[in-house]
């Protein structure tokens, strides 16, 4: 499979704008239709029910405000594609993930700011782990400090689990055009086993044309602690990863590691379930 089409959020926020900036490029260099989306919606305030007139005109002044911001969305939105690319462009007044994850299906990758309810607590930010469980697509979730696309180095956070066999296999049209690839495994103490396993990673690789490596790391930190440090130091332009997930239940939306890694801003994150 190769990238044709790539849904971004753009953020009504003119200052996050790191997802569109990655998105451009990415679109430019697979020659893919790129399809920003932009959603928000008013706050639910009540004041009582003495209040009510006032609740309505509340809920109306808001309803402008966020049209004109989606106005401005899609002005920035059309400045920052490359010449010659193609679009669509989709506003809603609606919640912002349940807009992405209904308009997914239009696209082979959803591409998303770093900045999450999560982790900001703010109900407008977009909840990343919510967004990856439900899209149906791969999500990447842009880093805070480098927007700008690129696909040289890209480290493969390698657990023998379904999620991360999916997360490989959505990311293979990046894969194919890195220049250094490595797979790494904290070992969990049967290092016999994980080096045979990222053996059969690296093969399967080979057979789709990716040149890979292999790490298998002892550690006593986090998975995600080490996979940054690793990250930083081969200056990766991508992590590959799968969500990690026990349940579909939201207080068991993900695994430790998967929400550490929803929470590793600093890095650009391919995430698949």
């Amino acid at each position: 499979m190769d990238i044709r089409s790539i849904l971004v959020n753009v953020d009504l926020n003119p200052s996050d704008s790191m997802a569109l900036t990655y998105a451009s490029g990415l679109a430019a260099a697979f020659d893919a239709e790129l399809i920003g989306i932009a959603a928000d919606e008013p706050s639910l305030t009540f004041v009582g029910v003495d209040g009510v007139p006032a609740a309505v005109d509340f809920y109306a002044v808001e309803r402008t405000e966020i049209e004109r911001r989606l106005q401005s969305a899609e002005e920035r939105f059309h400045a920052a594609l490359v010449p010659g690319t193609r679009s669509q462009w989709h506003a809603f007044v609606a919640g912002t993930v349940r807009s992405l994850i209904d308009e997914a299906r239009l696209a082979d990758v959803v591409v998303t700011g770093a900045r999450t309810a999560s982790t900001f607590g703010n109900p407008h930010h977009v909840d990343l782990g919510q967004l990856v469980l439900g899209a149906g697509r791969p999500v990447i979730a842009v880093a805070d400090a480098m927007p700008a696309y690129a696909c040289d180095k890209v480290v493969i956070a390698w657990k023998d689990t379904r999620e991360a066999r999916r997360a490989v296999a959505d990311a293979l049209p990046l894969l194919k055009r890195a220049n250094d690839v490595v797979a790494i495994t904290i070992s969990e103490g049967d290092t016999g086993s994980e080096q045979a396993k990222l053996n059969d990673l690296l093969s399967w690789l080979a057979r789709h044309g990716v040149k890979a490596r292999s790490e298998l790391m002892t550690s006593s930190d986090g998975f995600v602690d080490v996979l940054e440090s690793a990250a930083r130091a081969a200056e990766a332009d991508l992590v590959v990863a799968g969500g990690y997930g026990h349940s579909r239940m939201r207080e068991w939306l993900f695994g430790g590691m998967t929400r550490n890694l929803i929470e590793a801003t600093s890095l650009n994150r391919l995430l698949s379930n």
